[in-house]
C-alpha cells in the first residue's frame, strides 16, 4: 500500500485522466499529483445513505471532495454514521475516476475517517499547499524543457500552459489564506484512546449512566473511530474506570 497523496479538492475534482503503471493505476490531476490513495482533511458538510453504503461531501478552502464508504470498510461506515455534519474530519481513501473527458467523476473511496479539530485542518492546508506548489514548480520547469517522465505525462495529458499554472498557484494562495499562520505541529500531541474516551464520557450521562452506542458516539466525536472507541470502552471496563449498572449501559466510577 503506497503513501497517501495530498491534493486540494479543486485539483482532484478537475482530474480527467488515469494512467496505468507497473504498480497500479493512478488518477492524475492537473497540478501533477499521481493519486492512488489520498489523505484529505476538511469540513464534512453533507452525509447521505445508511447501512453498508454512504456518501458524503467534504469541503476544503478550494472546493469539495465527493467520498463514498461501503461494506469493504465496515469501521469507516460505522464511524461516519456517528458523525453529524458539520464537523472537521480526516479521511484516508482510494482515488477513483469514473468516466472520461468532461464527464469524468473523481471521488474517494474511504478506508478510514476520524473527527479532527481546526488545528489539524489548518496544518493539512499548509502541507498540501507546499506539496502543490512543488508540483507546480516542476510543471513550470518542464515547460522550459526539464522534468521527469511523470511531469512530461501531465503536460501531455492536460496541455498545461503558464497561465494555467498561475491560476493553480492562485488556488493555493486562496487555501493558505484560510489557515491560521501561527500554528505548529507541536500543538498536536498523541493521546491514548482510553484517555480520549474517558474525557469524552466525563460530561455524558446522568444517574443511570449512558448507553453503549451513545458512549461510542461520544468517542467518535472526540476523534476515535467506532472500532477504537469500542476497544477503549473495553479497556475502561477492564481497568475499573467504569461499570455496567444495567444491560447496555455504562457509568463512570
Amino acid at each position: 500500500m503506497g503513501p497517501a497523496e495530498r491534493v486540494f479538492a479543486r485539483d482532484f475534482s478537475a482530474a480527467r485522466h488515469t494512467v496505468d503503471s507497473e504498480d497500479g493505476s493512478y488518477v492524475v490531476t492537473p497540478t501533477g499529483a499521481w493519486c492512488r490513495r489520498l489523505f484529505i482533511v476538511g469540513a464534512l458538510t453533507e452525509r447521505r445513505g445508511s447501512g453498508d453504503i454512504m456518501q458524503a461531501r467534504i469541503a476544503d478552502p478550494t472546493d469539495a471532495f465527493r467520498v463514498t464508504v461501503d461494506w469493504q470498510s465496515p469501521d469507516a461506515v460505522e464511524t461516519l454514521g456517528y458523525i453529524e455534519p458539520p464537523a472537521f474530519v480526516a479521511v484516508t481513501g482510494r482515488a477513483t475516476l469514473t468516466g472520461s473527458g468532461s464527464r469524468a467523476y473523481a471521488a474517494v473511496d474511504v478506508e478510514a475517517i476520524n473527527v479532527v479539530d481546526r488545528t489539524v485542518r489548518d496544518l493539512w492546508v499548509q502541507k498540501t499547499a507546499g506539496a502543490t506548489l512543488d508540483r507546480l514548480l516542476a510543471l513550470e520547469k518542464a515547460l522550459g524543457g526539464g522534468g521527469n517522465d511523470r511531469v512530461a505525462t501531465v503536460l501531455r495529458l492536460y496541455g498545461t500552459t503558464e497561465e494555467e499554472i498561475s491560476g493553480m498557484a492562485g488556488m493555493v494562495r486562496t487555501a493558505l489564506a484560510s489557515a491560521r499562520p501561527d500554528i505548529t505541529l507541536g500543538e498536536i500531541a498523541p493521546v491514548a484512546g482510553r484517555d480520549i474516551l474517558l474525557a469524552a464520557l466525563g460530561d455524558e450521562g446522568g444517574a443511570r449512566g449512558i448507553g453503549i452506542d451513545d458512549a461510542v458516539a461520544a468517542g467518535v466525536r472526540s476523534g476515535l473511530s467506532a472500532r477504537d472507541a469500542r476497544a477503549a470502552l473495553e479497556e475502561l471496563l477492564a481497568a475499573g474506570e467504569c461499570y455496567q449498572p444495567a444491560s447496555g449501559m455504562i457509568k463512570l466510577i
